[in-house]
């Protein structure tokens, strides 16, 4: 799709399960489970929907990934646990659309949780982590930075260090706080509730808008605003936001983005004759 200046295309960067439960909280199974069939090990299949910005601005061309995945360096034990998709699988759906890893020029992470920044570093030939794209830099909020280098204990499993150390000791690791223009037409907002140090994406251009949601609406299924998930820690916060969103959004024709819908990576936000939000799908660009 195009906004402006931008091409933008969602990009797999592999999927991965979670326990159902823990993404529907206080939603009875009996109901998500209608919605997301749970596996024998209670897990539902989760996407990681990163989006590829490319475009030129004042003469410079821009290539920016927004989030990249859960990443290739973890064990076998850890990726079978969550049932990884495999390795490289992002590094393939970016050849696919002829871009390689030292082409990114741009990384923005809505946080530094391992589902979201565990692909911003990898393994070189000798075993050491270092950046995955060598000539971008990385953005992310510095309250999420603060909150990765001391977490809380209930966030703690989250926040991996070799996902962000060997950014940091390169040089390549920025900080924004609260609202911030990136570059003409692209945009951060604070998004708290998942976690304090969450942050929206925002591409706007010819007309046209489109919102990465990133775990304050994980998937399509949670655009009820009170459908929070068990790993958001101020739920109270959570659905405040949710709303606040999907006031904004709905009836405006902005493009969502949901990063973790494996049916529905994108869609736009209505409301249906009770007042309810629905998400009329889009599919896959």
């Amino acid at each position: 799709m195009q906004f402006g200046p931008w091409d933008v295309q969602i990009v797999s960067g592999g999927t991965f399960r979670l326990d159902g439960g823990a993404m529907f909280g206080t939603v009875p199974k009996v109901v998500w489970n209608k919605l997301y069939p749970a596996d024998e090990d209670n897990q539902i299949p989760m996407a990681t929907n990163c989006l590829l910005i490319r475009g030129e601005v004042d003469g410079k061309r821009h290539v920016i990934l927004v989030d990249n995945g859960n990443g290739d360096k973890e064990s076998d034990d850890f990726m079978a646990r969550f049932k990884f998709e495999g390795r490289g699988v992002l590094d393939a759906n970016l050849a696919r659309h002829g871009v390689k890893p030292q082409d990114v020029t741009l990384c923005i992470l809505t946080h530094l949780h391992f589902d979201h920044a565990g692909g911003s570093t990898r393994l070189d030939s000798e075993g050491k982590v270092v950046p995955s794209f060598p000539n971008a830099r990385y953005v992310v909020q510095a309250k999420d930075l603060a909150d990765a280098k001391h977490p809380h204990l209930r966030v703690k499993a989250s926040y991996l260090p070799q996902n962000w150390e060997p950014l940091e000791a390169a040089g390549v690791l920025d900080t924004v706080d609260g609202e911030t223009e990136l570059l003409p037409g692209i945009s951060v907002r604070p998004a708290p509730g998942h976690i304090e140090g969450l942050q929206n994406v925002v591409v706007e251009g010819g007309g046209r808008r489109l919102v990465y949601l990133a775990d304050l609406i994980p998937t399509a299924r949670h655009i009820q605003p009170a459908w929070v998930m068990g790993y958001d820690l101020d739920v109270v916060t959570c659905v405040d936001e949710r709303q606040k969103v999907l006031d904004e959004v709905a009836g405006t024709g902005t493009v969502c983005v949901f990063e973790h819908d494996p049916e529905i990576p994108a869609g736009t936000v209505a409301r249906d004759a009770k007042g309810k939000y629905r998400v009329e799908a889009l599919g896959a660009f």
